[in-house]
C-alpha cells in the first residue's frame, strides 16, 4: 500500500554491509533517523554534545539494562524506560549492564558516520590481519586494556574522547605494516639497526593514519612507546610532555606484551605483569599503573584469551 514501507529482518542494514548487532537503521527522512542499537554487556556507550542546540537524541530501552552516570547523576534504566538528550554540556556515558537492546531516534545524522567508521575500522583491521596474526589479537588486546582504564580513569583526561582511545588502541601497531616481514616476525633477538627499523613503526603508523583520523588518534599513536623518563621512542620526551592517553596506551601495550606468549618469552600472570609495572615509576604514569593493579586484584580486568 502506498505510504507505507516495511523493513523486515535485517535486508535494510545488510545491504550497508552492517552487522544486525550494532547500529541497524530502521527509517530515515531528512536529518532524523531511527536507529536500533544493540550494545553487549559491560560495554560502555558515550553521548556527546551535538552540534547544535536543536539536536535530539531519544533512547528507549526495548531490552537490557543501562545505566547513565554523571558526577551528578546515577540512573538506571530497564526494558520500557526512555530517556533523551538535549543540549548536553558535557561527555556523558552509558554502561551496559547486560545485553541491551535499544531504539535509538536522532535528529542529526548519526547512522552515516557511524557507518563510515566501522568501514574504516574494518579496512584498517584487514591491513594488520594480513601482516601478521600476533599483531591483529595483540591489538584487538590493547583496544580492550585501553578503554577499561581509560573509562575507570577519565576525570584524568576530561579533553581525550574514548572515540579516539578505541581508534589509536586498535591501530597502534599498523605502522608494522611497513616493516620488513624477515625484521617483524624474528624469534631471535633484533640487531641494533633492525631494532631501529623496528622503532619506525610508531612513525609510520601515524603517517597512515592521518589519511582517515585527526591528531587525537595519530599523536597517541606516534607517542605510544615514549616514557616518562626520556628513554622512550621515537622523540624521547618525559614527563608532562606525553598525552596522558598516550600513557594509558603504554600500559596497556607493555601489559599484553608481558602476558602474552611470543615464541620466545615465557608470559606472565595478569598480577605478576601488574605488580612489575607498577614497579616502574620512573617509566610508566602511577596513576595508571596502580589503577590496573586494583582492577585486576578485583577481577575487574581479566587477560584476553584466557
Amino acid at each position: 500500500m502506498r505510504g507505507f514501507y516495511f523493513n523486515k529482518g535485517d535486508s535494510f542494514s545488510s545491504e550497508l554491509g552492517l552487522s544486525k548487532d550494532g547500529l541497524r537503521l530502521l527509517a530515515k527522512q531528512g536529518n532524523l533517523e531511527i536507529m536500533q542499537q544493540h550494545i553487549v554487556k559491560g560495554a560502555v556507550v558515550w553521548l556527546v554534545p551535538g552540534e547544535s542546540q536543536d539536536d535530539l537524541d531519544f533512547f528507549y530501552v526495548h531490552s537490557g539494562r543501562i545505566d547513565i552516570i554523571t558526577d551528578e547523576l546515577n540512573e538506571s534504566f530497564a526494558p520500557g524506560d526512555s530517556f533523551y538528550v538535549r543540549d548536553l554540556k558535557d561527555e556523558t556515558f552509558l554502561k551496559v549492564r547486560e545485553d541491551s537492546d535499544l531504539v535509538y531516534v536522532s535528529t542529526a545524522p548519526v547512522f552515516d558516520d557511524q557507518a563510515a567508521f566501522q568501514k574504516d575500522l574494518l579496512n584498517m583491521v584487514a591491513q594488520i590481519n594480513r601482516k601478521d596474526d600476533y599483531t591483529y589479537v595483540h591489538s584487538r588486546n590493547v583496544m580492550h586494556y585501553s578503554v577499561k582504564l581509560f573509562t575507570a580513569l577519565k576525570q584524568l583526561c576530561p579533553a581525550q574522547r574514548l572515540e579516539d582511545m578505541v581508534v589509536s588502541a586498535l591501530f597502534h601497531d599498523i605502522g608494522k605494516c611497513r616493516v620488513p616481514d624477515e625484521i617483524l616476525k624474528k624469534k631471535e633477538a633484533l640487531t641494533g639497526p633492525e631494532y631501529e627499523q623496528m622503532k619506525m613503526h610508531t612513525v609510520f603508523g601515524a603517517e597512515l593514519l592521518t589519511k582517515y583520523y585527526p591528531e587525537g588518534v595519530t599523536g597517541l599513536v606516534l607517542r605510544h612507546h615514549e616514557r616518562l623518563d626520556g628513554s622512550g621512542y621515537p622523540f624521547h620526551l618525559s614527563g608532562d610532555e606525553i598525552p596522558f592517553g598516550a600513557r594509558i596506551l603504554a600500559v596497556a601495550d607493555s601489559f599484553d606484551a608481558m602476558t602474552t606468549d611470543r615464541g620466545y618469552n615465557k608470559p606472565m600472570d595478569a598480577l605478576q605483569a601488574a605488580q612489575e609495572l607498577a614497579g616502574e615509576a620512573d617509566k610508566y604514569d602511577r596513576r595508571v599503573t596502580e589503577k590496573l593493579l586494583e582492577m585486576v586484584r578485583s577481577g575487574e580486568l581479566k587477560l584476553e584469551g584466557k
